[in-house]
């Protein structure tokens, strides 16, 4: 059963938000706080996918798709994949734009901590072709005025069940809040 942590606020901060009229969110269960976490998560595309082959990091921009807390990413190829061949533990974030000149609270950021799963549509079909309904691209394969992906590239998704996913969001009442997979 998830659990969730919320981050005590700092002294100083509760009195430098004092002043901006921010009031934060006290979730009462772990169900509640993921509706924040699906909010965001639906209204964002791009994440940042950390990996690790040896002692060398690597850190790729990506697009997903959400299936509830579960992000999943097409992809043709690259060195992610040699990476998770060898390491399938992967961390990634997201954030939208903001400016700390304009407004310091406005930061909206998630960070995650998982493990990956590939679907290759040439070794696993029928696992691949699932996650593939799951990510509901038909409108984008529409836009490119194509019905299918394109035979001959041997395309993956990617599948990353997090286990520990950290959200911040002041704005939207959420200062660093931890949702665990476990309890």
């Amino acid at each position: 059963m998830p659990r969730i942590v919320q981050q005590r606020i700092p002294k100083q901060a509760i009195e430098a938000l004092k002043k901006t009229g921010i009031e934060f969110k006290k979730f009462d269960s772990a169900s509640s706080f993921e509706k924040e976490l699906l909010k965001f998560m639906k209204r964002n595309h791009v994440l940042h996918l950390s990996t690790c082959r040896g002692n060398t990091p690597r850190s790729t921009p990506l697009e997903y798709r959400s299936d509830g807390l579960t992000f999943l990413i097409l992809s043709e190829g690259g060195g992610k994949f040699a990476n998770l061949k060898e390491n399938n533990k992967v961390a990634l974030s997201i954030a939208e734009p903001y400016n700390s000149e304009d407004d310091y609270w406005a930061f909206k950021g998630l960070q995650a901590w998982g493990t990956a799963k590939i679907h290759s549509r040439k070794n696993n079909p029928e696992q691949f072709n699932n996650a593939l309904k799951k990510m509901r691209i038909g409108k984008i394969l529409k836009n490119l005025g194509i019905k299918e992906l394109p035979a001959g590239i041997n395309f993956k998704i990617i599948e990353i069940k997090p286990d520990i996913i950290r959200y911040g969001n002041p704005r939207e009442g959420i200062y660093w809040v931890k949702w665990h997979r476990k309890g």
